[in-house]
């Protein structure tokens, strides 16, 4: 390991990036800058020039960690560690289009972020070499007399000259027929190189092939043979040792061969521990069900039939109950929804956001008829998804608009699309109470709500399902607001 090995972490959980930074202190690495948003992470690129990124795939801002690395492939390229939680596959093959260095999964051990950097840095300096090696190659040829092959086809009998006879590991000054050329070719690779001889010569055309060398050397040598065709039946060319990037090529090979499997692995056992994981919140939350709506009924029959004997603070309480009951079994079915998702594969077909919108917002206004509100909902919105999981996504982001402009003399709703980026997303606004976006991260995550029950009630899982179902879709979901001034949830169903 390089003591200098300097890395940037992209990680906007706070208390995760400095767990991160702390292990890889302790690792010997230096880690001069934590990222948070994707611009962030292209400035400090630029400007600090880091030897690796361990780049985590949700951050905030309107780039994710997949758009970060390919924008540094194009611009600044740096070896890029996936950092993630998540293992749709969706994800998973614009993360691989990326060419990353590594991919691993939440929660991962110290040996194996310790092993897929080291993987990383080496698959980088093999990299850097191989380009260095071909560029001295190039050199070569150009500055420097090769091995030269000359042959006549229709003999077979063969010409070359001292420095083939070195590469060829044959005798100097020493005449050479095809069959005593092909003699000395590896076993392994003896077959197809006279196949592609018998397919040069009749009709005669022009060669080139590698091959390695029938030899006691280690390691094997390898030689490329480029000739063409010349006057009189004869094939003439060069010949020259390509070795060093033969063995680089196969060795970053090997590298990306174990990364791979390292990656497919990893997201196996995910898969195996998300379905363990979903499976017993299913049955914890189903056998919960039938206790929790005993507890609500017998509280309403106490209030029903024995109001008489309690006094009114009883009755408060025993309301109380029944409330939180209703509530408690409100959250159930929310996570139960939620589980759910994840086994859903989305049958998609043209939709009607704009039909769909507005039976969502006529219900809502018929829930209060008395609330002023004005809703604008762009005609023809349409998009290719699964209708029930897309109606689904409408449904939440409606109602939380709804219910966020609860305290505004006017309710102002608007549902449309726009292009970003040469693509289209659609949103739904509100002039409701907004927020800090500070928080912005902390609205997709299950139950985590920025407002009291008191202020506004619900379960905080609308917007992790609406999160997963974009996800599931191979889009997603994004959101810009100002505190009091009202918020903009943006979604897409694409990648």
């Amino acid at each position: 390991m390089k003591p200098s090995t300097r890395i940037l972490i992209v990680e906007d959980e706070s208390i995760v990036a400095f767990n991160l930074q702390q292990r890889l202190a302790q690792l010997g690495y230096e880690v001069p800058h934590v990222a948070v948003s994707g611009q962030e992470s292209l400035d400090l690129v630029s400007q600090s020039r880091p030897d690796l990124v361990l780049m985590d795939i949700h951050i905030e801002g309107e780039m994710d960690g997949i758009d970060v690395a390919t924008r540094l492939n194009e611009g600044t390229p740096v070896p890029v560690i996936y950092l993630t939680a998540y293992s749709e596959d969706s994800t998973l093959e614009r993360a691989r289009k990326t060419r990353p260095y590594g991919y691993l999964i939440k929660p991962f051990s110290e040996r194996e972020l310790h092993a897929t950097i080291q993987m990383a840095l080496e698959r980088r300096e093999v990299e850097e070499a191989l380009v260095e090696n071909r560029r001295v190659l190039q050199q070569a040829l150009d500055a420097a007399s090769m091995g030269i092959l000359d042959m006549d086809t229709a003999t077979g009998a063969m010409t070359i000259n001292g420095r083939t006879a070195h590469l060829l590991n044959q005798p100097a000054e020493h005449p050479l027929t095809l069959s005593d050329f092909l003699a000395g070719i590896d076993e392994k690779d003896r077959a197809a190189v006279a196949v592609r001889f018998q397919e040069v010569l009749t009709p005669l055309k022009q060669f080139s092939e590698e091959f390695r060398l029938m030899t006691d050397e280690k390691p094997v040598r390898w030689i490329k043979v480029d000739a063409s065709v010349l006057a009189g039946q004869r094939l003439s060319g060069i010949v020259q040792d390509i070795s060093v990037r033969k063995h680089a090529e196969i060795r970053l090979t090997k590298l990306n061969e174990g990364l791979e499997s390292l990656i497919s692995e990893r997201t196996h056992e995910l898969r195996e521990s998300l379905k363990e994981l979903e499976t017993f919140s299913y049955s914890v939350a189903h056998d919960l069900r039938s206790p929790i709506r005993s507890i609500a009924g017998l509280s309403a029959v106490l209030l029903e039939d024995h109001k008489a004997q309690l006094d009114d603070e009883g009755a408060k309480l025993i309301a109380r109950i029944s409330a939180k009951s209703t509530q408690m079994s409100n959250l159930i079915d929310a996570l139960l929804n939620l589980s759910k998702l994840s086994k859903v594969t989305p049958e998609r077909s043209d939709v009607n956001l704009s039909s769909i919108a507005a039976e969502i917002v006529e219900q809502q206004m018929e829930t209060e008829p008395e609330r002023v509100a004005n809703v604008y909902i762009s005609p023809d919105l349409r998009a290719h998804g699964d209708p029930v999981l897309v109606r689904s996504v409408l449904d939440n982001l409606l109602r939380n608009a709804w219910k966020f402009c609860a305290k505004r003399e006017v309710t102002r709703i608007e549902v449309g699309r726009e292009q970003q980026q040469g693509q289209e997303v659609f949103f739904v606004r509100d002039n409701g109470c907004g927020f800090d976006m500070a928080m912005a991260d902390q609205l997709f995550s299950p139950f985590r709500r920025l407002h009291s029950e008191a202020e506004f009630k619900g379960t905080g899982i609308g917007l992790s399902i609406v999160q997963r179902i974009a996800a599931r879709h191979g889009g997603r979901v994004w959101v810009q607001a100002v505190l009091d001034q009202g918020a903009t949830f943006y979604f897409t169903l694409s990648a």
